[in-house]
């Protein structure tokens, strides 16, 4: 299975190593810095002794593990990934746009109006974070999150929807990109398989679909004992 198939197994074997914890035959991240896990191989059967020491609300992207009997996988949307193919991307005007703290609570907050519960209390301290603010409050943002070592993940791009149309996520994800490209990073990215919208920009930026992982929806890991 190629790394950029099961994305968050490459990343914690290569580039973000030193954020890896060891499970068994799974790695994850710690809980409050992002919530994927992955086996190295889809279907790899996970011991029921292994999940009851995952945190909870941990994710699988690309390789699905097989869980014993009292374990549920819940499918949730797809995930298209995209590559950057384009040339040199020039920084965008940099007028509007503030170099965030790792720390800084505010991207937690703003990102729970896009995709809640995807970026933890220290997800800011997996990369660079860059925002857009007005009347001093936070109202876009971009990233980077799993890095792969040539390859990072542009991550976290929203805006409050009291600001959308104004350009900021694609003002923010050229100056995210660019600092990427100076370190020879290639960029690349995933988007929910149906936001249409969000797949034009990035089109129009120079990303390509590579595909819809295999098995590329996210699952999350619940005891059947619980609700759903």
């Amino acid at each position: 299975m190629g790394r950029l198939a099961n994305p968050v197994w490459a990343a914690l074997t290569s580039g973000q190593r030193h954020l890896a914890r060891e499970l068994g035959d799974m790695l994850h991240y710690e809980a409050d810095v992002a919530p994927f896990c992955a086996v190295p191989e889809e279907g790899m059967p996970v011991p029921a002794a292994d999940l009851e020491r995952l945190p909870a609300d941990m994710y699988f992207v690309g390789a699905i593990p097989a869980v014993p009997e009292g374990w549920h996988l819940t499918e949730l949307s797809a995930v298209l990934q995209m590559v950057y193919r384009g040339g040199p991307v020039a920084p965008p005007p940099g007028g509007e746009i503030t170099v965030l703290d790792a720390l800084d609570p505010a991207m937690q907050a703003l990102t729970a109006v896009a995709f809640p519960g995807y970026f933890r209390a220290r997800t800011g301290t997996m990369g660079r974070y860059a925002g857009i603010h007005a009347d001093g409050r936070l109202v876009a943002l971009a990233g980077e999150r799993m890095d792969f070592g040539t390859l990072r993940e542009v991550s976290a791009v929203c805006t409050h929807p009291d600001h959308a149309g104004q350009g900021h996520a694609r003002l923010l994800v050229r100056h995210v990109m660019h600092g990427m490209q100076a370190q020879g990073v290639t960029p690349m990215l995933h988007v929910g398989a149906r936001n249409a919208r969000a797949i034009a920009l990035y089109e129009a930026l120079g990303f390509e679909g590579n595909g819809v992982l295999r098995h590329a929806s996210l699952s999350v890991v619940r005891p059947l004992s619980r609700p759903p």
